[in-house]
Parts: C-alpha cells; structure tokens; sequence
C-alpha cells in the first residue's frame, strides 16, 4: 500500500467555492489535505513546516508534499512557498507574469497580441497625462487586483482627482465591444482544454449601472469565436504556465480585432466554473485538482449544452426586503434551471456586479438560453429597505480595504 500523499489547501474561508475545491482534494486518490486560512507567505510556510513536521516519519516514504490554492489573492504566497521549500507548483515567475497587469500586457504583446495600452502610474498628474494621449475614458486598475473589484471607468479630469487615492496603478485605454473569456487547463505549457463564455453587457458596463443584471453566457457552438480562441490559446502558451487551470478576459471589438486584458491562474469566478459542469456534464472542481496535484488533464470533453446565468441585482439600497417574480421563474423555465440562489431576505445589498443572488439555465439550444435569461430579467424584481438608489461612490482606497470582503460574492457568504 502506497504512502499516503499529503496537500495543504491554502483558502481564506472553507466555504462555498473554496469548499469544493478542498473537497475534490480529498476525493483524490490517496490524498490527505489540510486546509489552512492564511494571509501571507510566512504563514503558508509555517503550515507546511508544520504539517511536514507532524508526518515526518511518513514523509519519507510519501511523494512530496504540495501547497495548493484556488484563490487568486494567495497565488503568489503560494508560488513564493513552494519555491522556498523547494516542492512543485505554480513558479512565482509565472504567478507575476500573468497576475501582474503591466507584466501580463508586455509578454503579450512581445507575443504579437493586442493588449490597450497602458501605463503605470504613480500619482495624479502622471494620469492626467496617460488621459490626454489616449483619450477619455480610461480605465484604472489596481495592478493586481482581481474580479474588477478594483477597477474604474474614468470619463473625465474630475473623475481621475474624486478616485485616485493610492498608488501605483495602472492606466488602461478603454476597449469597446464584445467582452469574453477564455477558460483553459493547460498542462506543461500546452492548453488542453479551453471554453469560451460571454459577458452581457460588458463588466465595466454593469459596474457603471447597479441595476444591470449581468449576464455569463456559454454558448454551444463556439465556432464564431475561432479567432480569439486561436489568439487567447497563444496568449497562454507564451505565459508559459505549466499545469493550471486559467481564465483570460478580453474583447472582439467592432472590427473583429481581439484584445486581451486580464488573465488569472485559477478557476474563473462568477459560477463559470460550475457551468463548465452543466455544459460538459464533469465535475470542474476535480478538474482543477487533478491539474494542481496530480498535473493531469482527464479530457477530453464534449460540449453538451449551452450554459448561462444571471446575476441578480435591482435599483435601492440598504437590506433585501422581497423578491418578485421567483415563483414564475420556476414554473415557467422548470426545464431549463440547473442552479438557483434566490437572494437571502435580509442580506446587505451586495457592492459587485455579481448581484445578491443568481439563476443558471441550461439547453442544447444556445438561443433557448439566451431568451429564458431575458426573460428571468424582465420577471425578477428585488425590493430594498431605501429606495434610494445613488449608493455612496467606492473610492480607489475604499475598494482596496475592502478587497478580500468584496471579493466573496453575497450569494456564496450565504452558504
């Protein structure tokens, strides 16, 4: 009988999506996993050490220990953990080469690829002057932030001097047009796998209006998309990641042309890992652990349906004080619904636009979910305790405290 194979699962909350994941590490074969909530690289390492140290007889004879995480806030703890200890993983030049936006840009671009320009500012007036070479709007970023919790469209002078409260940032032409993601498992260097899914309206657009209920598509046939797919896979492969599974934003704009904007190493975030799920009819979360434990790839999948979800969110502020149009939703699409998180009466009104809760649909018919999505827009109606609806304005410092709370969707604190 075989050693048994030990893996500590760096998360910051054991719940929801972190929860799944620390789950498809035990249903590994011949997997132990202990989970630790840390914050920084000492306290990642300190928890190996100490793990190592509690099974140091079995350590001898066991395959090596290794450090994974799915959240994209400790990828590098991480990364800089292993590579202290001297175990495999993700390297800390591959974390920062596709975390780091400014790093991400040039390595794309040195590949041929269009990435917005874009510049890293250290105070004010260096944004003023990014602004008027480029032109308004621009985007501002934090350079490592994730999930747009830390980014702004900005339209004007006044706009730049009521945000800019800390740097360095990174100023970011603004690119129009269809926005998209790449999704991918890529296994030494080499992407094995990729989905594509669509954003409705873009994630700028439904940041700008709170009221939009924004919208993740997966459609079936990704044949239209064969141009940013060919693109987005270059992209990965000139990241030189090794075994992860990725998730890369950008857009198709007016010309056809793609741009790339954003990539991360983990599974995507607002549920287009579970729709992978409904699409393919697999279980993603061990896709992922087989990929960070076992840098395996256990594919290939066929495409089954099309997946999609709404992200539920109204006009007000305050608590959630009802929800309209539930009943219908259920009867009229009862089909068609895979996953509901109807927003909890009571709950804070959430600050992203992943909403206060979601529903996710699933056809063979890319057009059938498109319509059910519209529909369940036009039905759903949350009712909050004010009506006032000009919520305080989330200054570049606020959203960066604020970072780690935020960057737990309100439906995924439910559970």
């Amino acid at each position: 009988m075989s050693a048994q194979r030990r893996v500590l699962f760096v998360c910051r909350a054991a719940s929801g999506e972190s929860l799944r994941s620390a789950e498809a590490l035990a249903a590994l074969d011949n997997v132990g996993v202990v989970t630790a909530d840390v914050s920084d690289v000492d306290q990642v390492i300190a928890a190996a050490v100490k793990l190592r140290d509690e099974h140091g007889s079995e350590a001898r004879v066991a395959q090596e220990l290794r450090i994974v995480t799915a959240q994209e806030t400790l990828l590098e703890a991480v990364a800089l953990a292993n590579e202290a200890l001297g175990l495999p993983g993700l390297s800390v030049a591959a974390v920062r080469r596709t975390l780091d936006k400014s790093q991400l840009k040039s390595t794309l671009k040195a590949a041929g690829l269009n990435t917005p320009a874009y510049a890293i500012v250290i105070a004010l007036p260096g944004a003023h002057n990014f602004a008027e070479q480029i032109g308004f709007p621009i985007v501002l970023k934090s350079l490592s932030g994730s999930g747009a919790l830390a980014t702004f469209l900005i339209h004007s002078e006044n706009d730049l001097s009521n945000v800019i409260q800390s740097a360095p940032f990174l100023a970011e032409q603004y690119i129009t047009g269809q926005e998209l993601c790449i999704d991918t498992i890529t296994i030494n260097n080499e992407p094995q796998f990729h989905s594509i899914c669509c954003y409705q309206p873009s994630i700028l657009a439904a940041l700008e209006d709170p009221t939009t209920q924004w919208c993740c598509i997966m459609p079936r046939d990704m044949s239209p998309y064969d141009d940013f797919i060919e693109q987005g896979l270059a992209a990965i492969r000139a990241l030189k990641v090794g075994n992860a599974m990725t998730h890369m934003e950008g857009f198709l704009d007016a010309n056809g042309r793609a741009w790339f904007t954003d990539a991360t190493l983990r599974p995507a975030g607002a549920r287009i890992a579970p729709m992978l799920a409904h699409a393919y009819d697999i279980d993603p979360y061990r896709a992922w652990a087989r990929v960070a434990v076992d840098g395996c790839f256990d594919g290939p999948w066929e495409r089954k349906y099309a997946a999609g979800t709404i992200f539920l969110r109204s006009s007000g502020a305050g608590t959630v004080q009802h929800v309209d149009g539930s009943e219908r939703v259920e009867q009229e699409f009862k089909d068609l619904l895979v996953d509901v998180r109807w927003p909890r009466i009571g709950a804070n009104k959430s600050a992203t636009y992943t909403g206060d809760g979601f529903v996710t649909v699933r056809h063979e018919h890319s057009e059938t979910v498109q319509d059910a999505l519209r529909r369940i827009a036009e039905l759903i109606k949350i009712t909050y305790s004010s009506d006032d609806s000009q919520l305080p304005s989330a200054t570049w410092e606020h959203r960066l405290q604020n970072f780690h709370e935020l960057n737990r969707p309100a439906w995924d604190q439910a559970n």
